[in-house]
């Protein structure tokens, strides 16, 4: 079993992001997300999970659904927003990220996401995450400290520069 404890990750908020300028079907959404878009870049999903994660928001209250009739084809569902599917998107969005390993996906799916619905909130949430990063520093600073085992040592070493490297990295970003 390993050391680390599961991370219930939040990145399937991003997929509401798509919903903020006009409802959408499951189906057309997933095909522009995956073909016109490069979020699939971020966090590649298959259409299974793509239509999972749509029942759990519709579930949690973030999206509403209306049974659209199709004369021609099956029957569809129309996802649309809700208000609190809007206040859930605007607190995810400027809320940093707890673990380094989360940069790389939920991190980069709220820029992507603020940049085309929330621009003024991207700042907002860069120096959020950048005061964790630095938090994460002090962490390994004194985890530093009390070490005495080589092999630790370098462990330590190596997570403060990948840290640093976030910190730089997040210092290019300008909207």
């Amino acid at each position: 079993m390993s050391p680390r404890t599961k991370i219930e990750s939040k990145l399937y908020l991003a997929l509401l992001g798509f919903f903020i300028d006009k409802p959408g079907y499951g189906y057309e959404l997933y095909k522009y997300i995956s073909s016109e878009t490069s979020f699939f870049k971020i966090w590649y999903l298959k259409q299974s999970q793509f239509y999972a994660f749509l029942e759990r928001l519709f579930h949690e209250g973030f999206l509403s659904q209306n049974l659209i009739e199709g004369d021609q084809y099956p029957d569809r569902k129309l996802f649309t927003i809700t208000e609190a599917g809007i206040h859930q998107l605007e607190s995810w969005i400027i809320t940093p990220v707890k673990h380094g390993r989360e940069m790389r996906q939920e991190f980069i799916a709220k820029l992507f996401i603020a940049q085309n619905t929330y621009k003024d909130k991207i700042m907002l949430l860069v120096d959020n995450q950048m005061s964790v990063c630095h938090q994460w520093l002090k962490e390994q600073d004194i985890f530093l400290n009390d070490e005495k085992d080589h092999f630790q040592i370098l462990l330590i070493d190596y997570r403060k520069k990948q840290i640093q490297a976030m910190v730089e990295w997040l210092k290019q970003i300008n909207f």
